[in-house]
């Protein structure tokens, strides 16, 4: 199955999302499988081998000698304060995915999820345990502080995530529950929130397994293995993404208006995608992403900076058409996740991650586009008077990774004179598609 969202913008630009939905799609969240009480867990003592949830089995392990366990017990305590052993059944947010109440905790290198039968799974969401986010924090008796006293030791733990079809290995990501590796210890992270991880690694397509396996790596090793505790937490697992689903909720605009964020909000949502805005009140001011519903192609000038060169399309099947574009100004920008959403703190930056791939169709805006054509008393007629000057215009589309490293780059040009056959000059009128992969934000330049 095929997850996209498909977006059109125009330079200063302007963006028109549609967003696709599957309605197949059956998603585990846990919170049908039973619990005793409140703040419980279930870790296979009562010898039931695992939990089978809408044909997918989660293995459990039970040892009554050490009353012991490994592989997966189902949970809903909320204990994000305390550290130690004795609270190994907390997840670190406090509560499930969008505040449900139960998740599933793992531990042990010996983890899997077995299919009734191959099937196309997505992804779902992780995040530490109480006793491991501790124990990385702040060290104990069995395992190190991360990044040492001085911080710069190059810490990791990381979970590898793997998928199979009749026993051949079909899939693997690596998921980095802490990273301390960076040159800049500013960016080191522990993860506290859930994250959702796509388990094609891609962003883009399903991956067709039977079964899923989960192993640990870790810097801390000592003379027995891993020291770190071998822990994760998991829910809604074949989800996609609660940012993705929250976009239900879309900006709503009257015809022939646009918002240029005064209200100083500070920027847009629209599906799991984050637009910034910045407003100056005493210039009346601003940069950033605007939205508009204002469709102008032939009035020249600033006043007519929040129409696009070209109208918007509509696609047809089971696409959800907002009614809308967005206006971009400013030398460079971005789009993100949100970082606040659902009563969540704000994140560290990229550690949610864009889980859908995004495709973005550009043009021009009908300020631009006419700037360009015609000349102002601001900017040079692209040509100039016999056309030879070779002028461009160019729009540099990244996918940017939690590191702040460009993974890709695609290129759009807005206008381009630079051909010695002048009859291929251009300045764009249509909307051209730019390519942006899996990431943790896009920016533009």
């Amino acid at each position: 199955m095929e997850r996209k969202i498909l977006a059109l913008l125009a330079l200063i630009a302007t963006s028109f999302t549609f967003a696709q939905f599957p309605h197949t799609r059956v998603y585990s969240t846990f919170d049908n499988l039973p619990l005793t009480q409140s703040d419980t867990f279930n870790n296979g003592a009562d010898r039931s081998s695992g939990f089978t949830h809408y044909g997918r089995f989660f293995n459990n392990e039970y040892d009554t000698t050490w009353a012991s366990w490994s592989g997966w017990a189902l949970s809903n305590r909320t204990d994000a304060t305390t550290a130690g052993y004795e609270n190994q059944f907390s997840a670190i947010p406090g509560h499930g995915v969008s505040y449900t109440s139960n998740y599933m905790i793992s531990t042990g290198n010996g983890a899997y999820i077995k299919l009734d039968s191959a099937g196309e799974i997505s992804g779902a969401y992780f995040t530490n345990t109480t006793y491991a986010y501790y124990d990385m924090k702040n060290g104990s008796g069995f395992s190190k502080q991360f990044g040492g006293v001085s911080g710069n030791d190059a810490d990791y733990f990381k979970l590898i995530i793997k998928g199979f079809l009749s026993g051949s290995e079909v899939s693997s990501v690596d998921f980095y529950l802490a990273d301390f590796r960076n040159a800049d210890n500013s960016k080191d992270y522990i993860i506290e929130d859930w994250t959702y991880v796509d388990f094609n690694n891609d962003g883009l397509n399903d991956v067709l397994v039977d079964s899923i396996s989960f192993s640990y790596e870790s810097s801390d090793v000592g003379q027995f293995g891993m020291n770190t505790p071998a822990y994760f937490g998991m829910d809604d697992f074949n989800s996609i993404s609660d940012f993705y689903a929250d976009g239900l909720d879309f900006p709503t605009l009257p015809e022939d208006t646009y918002d240029n964020g005064a209200d100083g909000a500070g920027g847009f949502k629209v599906s799991h995608l984050f637009y910034p805005n910045t407003y100056n009140a005493d210039w009346q001011s601003w940069e950033g992403w605007s939205i508009s519903r204002q469709y102008d192609d032939t009035t020249v000038g600033y006043e007519n900076q929040y129409s696009s060169v070209t109208p918007i399309m509509y696609s047809t099947g089971n696409w959800i058409n907002h009614n809308f574009h967005f206006v971009n100004s400013g030398i460079t920008n971005e789009i993100r996740t949100p970082y606040k959403l659902n009563g969540f703190e704000e994140n560290i930056y990229g550690l949610t991650r864009i889980p859908t791939a995004v495709q973005f169709g550009i043009t021009n805006a009908t300020y631009a586009y006419l700037d360009m054509l015609n000349g102002s008393s601001f900017s040079k007629k692209f040509g100039g008077l016999d056309g030879n000057d070779p002028d461009y215009f160019r729009l540099l589309i990244n996918s940017v990774n939690n590191k702040n490293e460009v993974v890709f780059q695609d290129t759009v040009y807005l206008a381009d004179f630079r051909f010695s056959d002048n009859t291929k000059d251009f300045i764009l009128k249509e909307w051209e598609y730019a390519e942006i992969r899996s990431c943790d934000k896009i920016t533009f330049e």
